[in-house]
Formats: structure tokens, sequence, C-alpha cells
């Protein structure tokens, strides 16, 4: 499929609209065509804008209960209408409140099983932060190898704080790292070098909208290994094309400190 083609079904990737086998065969085009995973990196980025811009503002305590004391004077003024089935020519729209609280329980209720399948694909969504975060023109804001540099400049930016191993002797080196966002949770994600190959480490307050079952994940369309566990309330995970052996030393090191 040609890069055209597929820009014209990003938004249906993004949106996880496409089938399973289409969403890979996306990745590993992404992995190797800058535009597109420029595309869907612009994309998910506003999607998560969105999303946090959505959880700005959250009702009080005391509008809800404003709400709920006109849904029962409404009730109670007007009555409530019983819909028999037999009986279909008698339906008639509810008071307001009720249609509002219905609006609401169903929003609700797509908002609960959205979770659950982000939570279901948290592993595919961090590879694609990966692959779109490496295709774009600003894949780190500090860009520094020294830990004592870019440590620090998490500070304020983030709500944790987190330690970096001393890579000296080792085969890894650190290029920077960045804020990102995922499922509206602020986090780390900083940027080694391992010959050739660059990998992600995710580094994020381990909520329950980010818990993962697997320890460890290998996606073969992609060639992307994972690796995650979890430290001092915080949630770890490292992405890459390199051989898990190398994703495991990395994750050795870090887990050390």
């Amino acid at each position: 499929m040609s890069c055209t083609e597929w820009q014209s079904r990003v938004d249906a990737y993004v949106d996880g609209e496409l089938a399973p086998d289409e969403a890979q065969a996306f990745r590993a085009h992404a992995a190797h065509c800058p535009d597109c995973a420029s595309v869907a990196l612009a994309q998910t980025e506003a999607k998560n804008a969105i999303r946090r811009a959505g959880q700005r503002y959250e009702p009080s305590s005391e509008l809800r209960a404003r709400v709920l004391a006109g849904m029962r004077a409404s009730t109670q003024r007007r009555g409530v209408t019983v819909l028999e089935p037999s009986r279909p020519k008698s339906l008639s729209w509810p008071p307001w409140p009720l249609a509002a609280a219905a609006v609401i329980l169903l929003a609700a209720g797509l908002f609960f099983f959205d979770g659950r399948n982000q939570r279901s694909n948290s592993l595919e969504e961090l590879a694609d932060l990966h692959v779109t975060n490496l295709a774009s023109s600003t894949p780190v804001e500090v860009v520094s190898s020294d830990r004592h540099t870019v440590k620090p400049w998490f500070q304020g930016r983030i709500p944790f704080t987190f330690d970096l191993p001393d890579l000296q002797g080792t085969p890894f080196i650190l290029i920077g790292g960045r804020v990102t966002y995922f499922h509206q949770e602020p986090g780390a994600h900083l940027i080694f070098a391992y010959q050739r190959h660059m990998i992600s480490a995710f580094v994020f307050r381990d909520t329950p909208q980010l818990s993962i079952a697997k320890t460890s994940f290998s996606d073969r369309a992609t060639s992307f290994n994972l690796q995650t566990w979890t430290h001092d309330g915080l949630r770890y995970v490292l992405v890459s094309d390199v051989n898990a052996a190398a994703l495991q030393q990395l994750a050795s090191l870090l887990q050390r400190h």
C-alpha cells in the first residue's frame, strides 16, 4: 500500500478502528516511513490534547447534588410515565433531567468499555508512541548523554522523580528525553542508543489505567520487543527493535537504580 493510501487511513488507525492485521501493517510501514509516522504522531498528540482538555474541568459534588435534586423535584412535579411493551403509542420523552442523566450514563458506559479496550492495547499503543516520536523532527526536548543533566530537567515537568544509571562501560548511550502523555498521564520518555538502534524508555506513575498484565511482549510484524516492570509506584516500559537480550540488559541497569 502506498503512502497516499496509508495517510488516508491514519484517522482510522489513531482511533483504533483498523483491523489488527491492518494496524500491524501500518506500524511496520511507519517504522520506515517518516512522513506517515509524522502524520500519525500529530494526530495522536492532537487526540491526547483533546482528552486532557476534557479532563480539565470536572463537575463538583455540589453540582452533582443540584442535578440530583432537580431530577427528584421534576419527577415529583410531573410524575414518571411507565411504558407498557404492549402499548408503544404511549411512549413519551422523560423530563429533561432524566434524559440528561441517561445521556451521562451512556457516555460513562462508553468510556468504561473504551478504557478496558485501551488497557488491553497498552503495549501496542506504547510501541506506536516509540515509532511516531522517533520519526518526529524533535524526538527529545533535552539533548544530553549526561544523566545529571537529563534527570533534573524533568523536575517540575512531571509529578514524580526517577533515577538514571551510569552507562559508562556499557553498550548503551543516553540521547535525551521529553515529557510525554499516555492515557492522560504525564511521564518521561527517554531515548537510549544501542549500536544503530534506538530504545524508548517510558516512566509513568503506576496507575490503574496503565495496568499491563504482561512483563514482556514481542510483535513479529514490526520486530518490536517490550519489557515492563514496576518499582516504588512507578511503571517502566522499554520498547525497541533490538533483540530481547539487549533490552533485558538495559532493563537490569535501570532496575538497579
